[in-house]
């Protein structure tokens, strides 16, 4: 099978192909033979060795994908060949086929496409668990979220904004605007502008109930300045929290940028915060399976589909990651096999 391997870091163009056997599932796995892969920017960071939860190399990149299942090893009862599903991984989701834990994968959702399957998962549960579960964000709260036209963002503006929420969406340029606009946020703002979080403070005077942040440095500090008392801070992403491996300074930039929580200042002003790593979660299965259970409920009863912004086929991963690396995407980025 075509696989792409990780064997250094560098830029896109490192992303080749590689010839490797095709797997055979062990007991209590299922083999998915991949159609869409959904791209996470985590992957970027990977490929630059920015990535602190990667594997050690080589690896094959790739945390999710949709297909079908080929192949079940001994054991597995709860899945079908033949059966579609979205498949949730820590790595190896950039190839033709993938063996995983049977619980790694979740029936497809029939009203969606394969690419929307795709663009599902890790995206999805990431800004559900984050909202829903750890901030308990309730009907008429104000929620800020953080690059807000991107996947995780997109996500959480769709599915907060079917919760009755008001939402604040804040973006990078304003070419994203219009799509945050149109996902239903009553506000959009482009925080490289100077006054962005004064226009909040005007329009929201008590405050921002919650934050969902995936970003660093000091529109993180900025945002955090905005919350009501019992307000929170979840924390799923670390986007502008750039380094180089071989580069001091850059590390020390890097780490001065990371959000910090400053149990003195919380404990003045009576707010919280939090992080999240949904891939993490995935050894508790019967977690995953309560959370994935009630976010897809939520979504088919709502009718949310996920906003694809790019699709490429596999033979062009390099320039998906290049799209994705220079902020360029909005939404979800999908790679077809043919």
């Amino acid at each position: 099978m075509k696989v792409i391997l990780l064997s250094k870091f560098g830029g896109p163009d490192i992303l080749e192909f590689t010839e490797k056997p095709d797997p055979v599932p062990s007991a209590g796995e299922a083999r998915v033979k991949i159609e869409t892969i959904g791209l996470n920017y985590a992957e970027i960071l990977s490929r630059k060795g920015q990535y602190p939860w990667a594997p050690a190399k080589p690896y094959i990149l790739g945390m999710e994908a949709y297909g079908k299942i080929d192949m079940l090893g001994e054991g597995v009862k709860n899945r079908k060949l033949g059966q579609r599903v979205i498949v949730g991984t820590q790595y190896g989701a950039y190839a033709e086929y993938i063996t995983v834990p049977a619980n790694q994968t979740m029936p497809a959702i029939p009203e969606f496409s394969p690419e929307e399957n795709a663009a599902f998962a890790v995206h999805y549960l990431t800004a559900w668990t984050a909202l829903f579960e750890d901030a308990r964000v309730r009907k008429g709260e104000v929620v800020l979220v953080h690059a807000a036209a991107g996947g995780v963002g997109s996500a959480a503006v769709q599915l907060l904004v079917k919760s009755g929420c008001h939402v604040i969406g804040v973006v990078g340029s304003d070419e994203k605007f219009k799509l945050v606009k149109k996902l239903g946020a009553d506000l959009v703002l482009n925080y490289t502008k100077p006054g962005w979080e004064e226009i909040i403070r005007e329009k929201y005077p008590n405050g921002v109930n919650v934050i969902l942040n995936l970003v660093s440095g000091e529109i993180y500090r900025k945002s955090r300045e905005l919350l009501a008392p019992l307000g929170k801070v979840v924390v799923v992403g670390l986007a502008g929290l750039e380094f180089k491996i071989l580069n001091p300074f850059s590390i020390y930039k890097a780490l001065r940028d990371l959000p910090r929580a400053d149990v003195r200042q919380m404990m003045v002003r009576s707010y919280g915060i939090s992080a999240l790593h949904i891939g993490k979660l995935l050894p508790h299965a019967e977690l995953v399976e309560h959370l994935w259970r009630d976010l897809v409920s939520f979504v088919r009863k709502h009718k949310i589909r996920p906003y694809i912004g790019a699709v490429f086929h596999f033979d062009q991963m390099s320039q998906a990651h290049w799209m994705m690396e220079s902020r360029a995407s909005s939404g979800k980025v999908v790679v077809k096999i043919p």
